[in-house]
């Protein structure tokens, strides 16, 4: 059974569209702790809400893990990376203040954080409320 998880990344230093074009990519440059945490229980086949963050400040994409987290190639501290693919742009980007406004999304663990953190997890709930806004069919 698949997990859900939201992403974020800053368009200026890597947009998604990037993503779409060379169908894989490592996602790297995850450095906080809590982030890391989170991203070391990603497993093959969870799905993930990529979202732009400034200027953009909206969903993007959905995408998929293509396999478990590994250590970091380029690195020698610990530091867990993993290969996504973008599975979906959605119809249209889900700005964050619609995403704020859903009575679905009011307990998202991203919104619940003093300091907003480049992994964390969704409930399935919240993971197709995001597609819905997103117009994405189930």
């Amino acid at each position: 059974m698949a997990n859900f998880w939201f992403f974020l990344t800053d368009p200026e230093s890597y947009h998604l569209d990037d993503l779409f074009r060379k169908k894989k990519e490592r996602w790297d440059g995850v450095m906080g702790a809590a982030a890391q945490k989170y991203l070391a229980e990603i497993r093959k086949g969870d799905r993930i809400i990529g979202y732009h963050t400034a200027p953009e400040k909206a969903a993007y994409a959905e995408l998929e893990a293509v396999g478990d987290p590994y250590q970091n190639p380029e690195l020698e501290a610990k530091n867990w990376v993993i290969d996504v693919r973008g599975l979906k742009k959605f119809a249209r980007p889900v700005p964050l203040a619609e995403l704020k406004a859903s009575p679905k999304l009011r307990a998202m663990k991203l919104f619940k954080l003093f300091r907003p953190i480049a992994v964390s997890p969704l409930t399935e709930t919240e993971y197709n409320e995001i597609r819905r806004l997103g117009a994405l069919k189930p």
